[in-house]
């Protein structure tokens, strides 16, 4: 398994270099290498399961960690690039969401009464 997770690993390395702008290229690593880290780490269990529970309780709190920060922060990126205005090549199809990111404390709703704001 494992090595199912090496090869996902290679998938992502070859994605990000062959592909032609940043939208597709955050894309490639972001799929490939969460489920190459998600493989590799459920081979680690299935070696250690008997061995050491610590080491497996690890384990499963390292790919809930990155299944549920990978995405957000590629997401992230890619609506930064976007509110930037970074390129995509004619060949992409689609086009990357380009609103608005809001700014932190920035809202539609009016200050709650009583603030000095």
């Amino acid at each position: 398994m494992s090595l199912l997770g090496a090869l996902f690993f290679l998938a992502a390395v070859v994605g990000l270099l062959r592909l032609p702008d940043f939208y597709t290229r955050a894309h490639a690593p972001t799929k490939a290498a969460t489920l190459g880290l998600l493989l590799t780490a459920l081979g680690s269990i299935g070696l250690h399961a008997d061995r050491n529970a610590a080491l497996v309780l690890e384990k499963v709190l390292l790919i809930l960690f990155v299944l549920l920060t990978v995405p957000v922060s590629t997401q992230m990126l890619v609506r930064g690039a976007a509110a930037r205005g970074v390129p995509q090549t004619s060949d992409t199809r689609g086009t990357p969401t380009a609103g608005p990111i809001e700014a932190l404390g920035e809202s539609d709703e009016p200050a709650p009464s009583g603030s000095s704001s």
